[in-house]
């Protein structure tokens, strides 16, 4: 049985569109974060953070920090003081993971 070239241009054209299609169903900005919701700022001591750049697949900056007491990780809102400060700290020492400890010392009340 051989098809026309007529018939697969037209069966190759389809099967495109149905990929582009669910290609851009797939993709939900926010879909991908880490962060599902986030706390304005926590009273526990910080014992380590990690900052998420904005990417493709998260339109926002995350700001991921570990409790010391109990290894907890929470998500600090980015427009709060101290995710804010922590941005600003992490900038500073030039995205030195050597140096994060520098910017838990700090008070960032």
């Amino acid at each position: 049985m051989a098809f026309t070239p007529k018939a697969c241009s037209l069966f190759l054209v389809v099967l495109l569109g149905v990929c582009i299609q669910l290609n851009g169903a797939q993709h939900v900005p926010g879909a991908r974060c880490k962060c599902p919701g986030t706390i304005m700022h926590t009273q526990e001591i910080i014992d380590d953070f990690e900052i998420i750049e904005k990417t493709h697949y998260c339109d926002t900056t995350e700001i991921i920090v570990t409790l010391a007491e109990d290894g907890a990780r929470r998500c600090l809102n980015p427009a709060g003081r101290k995710a804010k400060f922590f941005v600003n700290c992490w900038n500073r020492i030039n995205k030195d993971d050597k140096q994060k400890k520098r910017c838990l010392k700090r008070k960032a009340e």
